[in-house]
C-alpha cells in the first residue's frame, strides 16, 4: 500500500508552510495509531505456542468444570451424579467455544504435550487431543484404509499391568465385566484390538496414558502421559473370567524422560 502523502503548498502561514503543518499533523496521527496497535497487541496477541494453547485449554476447562459442578449440585436431581455429568458438560461448553486443541487425530507425539504431564480427569485428555475416546481405553484412526492405534489408556478397568517401568501388558476390549454390567465373552479382533494388531504390523508408535490414585480426600483417578510405546507382540489366552482375551505387550521407546509417580 502506497504511503499517504500530504498535499504540497508554497503558501506561508505564520511562518510555517502548509506542507510542514500537514506533515506534522499526519505524523501525530500516525503515532496515535501505532500506540493503539501496541496496546492491542499487548492484550489481544494470539497464542502461537502449542504448549501455551494446551495450558490455556486446560485452565479454561477447569474453570468451566467448577462452574458446572456448582450449578448441578444445586439441583436435587443431580446431586448424586453431578460430578460425572459436570465433566461431560464442561467439555461440551469448551467445544462450543472452539477451545479444544489438537482436534485432528494423529499418530505419535501431540504438539504442546510432554512426557510426564499430569491430568485431573480423563476428560482433559479429550479436550487437548491426547486421547479422543470418552469411554474406551483404545483410540484409533483410519490411515490408508487401515485402523491404526493412536493411544491407550491404562486406567485399571482392564487387567493391564506393568511388567517393568518400560513394558506394559495391555488386555484389550470386549468381554470385560469390570468395564460394565456385561457377561464375560471371548474377545474379537475388531475395533481397538484390530487397531493395535495393525500398529504392531505397521511398526507405528502408540501413546500410553496411565491412571494412578489421586489423594485420599478426592478418591479419584489421576492420569499421567507415559510417552510413546511400540507394540511388540500379542498373545491370546484365557483371562480371569475364563474367556479368550488378547494381551498386547508394549515396550517404551528409548530416549524418553523417566517417569516417577
Amino acid at each position: 500500500m502506497e504511503e499517504c502523502k500530504p498535499l504540497v503548498s508554497v503558501e506561508k502561514w505564520s511562518g510555517t508552510s502548509k506542507r510542514t503543518s500537514m506533515s506534522c499533523t499526519y505524523k501525530q496521527n500516525e503515532d496515535v495509531v501505532n500506540q493503539k496497535r501496541r496496546v492491542c497487541s499487548k492484550y489481544f496477541k494470539p497464542i502461537d505456542s502449542p504448549r501455551k494453547k494446551v495450558e490455556a485449554a486446560l485452565n479454561l476447562y477447569r474453570e468451566f468444570l467448577s462452574k458446572r459442578k456448582r450449578e448441578l449440585k444445586s439441583k436435587s436431581e443431580f446431586k448424586s451424579g453431578a460430578t460425572n455429568t459436570a465433566y461431560r458438560a464442561a467439555a461440551i461448553d469448551l467445544r462450543w467455544e472452539r477451545k479444544w486443541v489438537n482436534e485432528e487425530k494423529r499418530i505419535g507425539s501431540v504438539p504442546g504435550i510432554e512426557v510426564g504431564d499430569k491430568f485431573e480427569c480423563s476428560t482433559e485428555l479429550n479436550v487437548i487431543g491426547l486421547h479422543r475416546q470418552l469411554r474406551n481405553g483404545i483410540d484409533f484412526m483410519m490411515k490408508d484404509r487401515e485402523k491404526l492405534d493412536t493411544s491407550v489408556l491404562a486406567s485399571g478397568r482392564y487387567a493391564n499391568h506393568m511388567i517393568s517401568s518400560e513394558v506394559l501388558v495391555y488386555s484389550n476390549q470386549g468381554g470385560n465385566p469390570r468395564a460394565g454390567r456385561i457377561d464375560p465373552k471371548d474377545q474379537n479382533l475388531e475395533r481397538g484390538n484390530l487397531a493395535l494388531m495393525n500398529s504392531m504390523e505397521a511398526g507405528t508408535p502408540v501413546r500410553v496414558i496411565r491412571g494412578f490414585e489421586g489423594s485420599k480426600a478426592s478418591k479419584s483417578m489421576r492420569y499421567i502421559y507415559d510417552g510413546l510405546y511400540d507394540v511388540d507382540k500379542v498373545t491370546q489366552e484365557r483371562g480371569e473370567f475364563g474367556k479368550l482375551v488378547f494381551k498386547f505387550e508394549l515396550t517404551r521407546i528409548l530416549g524418553q524422560p523417566k517417569l516417577t509417580i
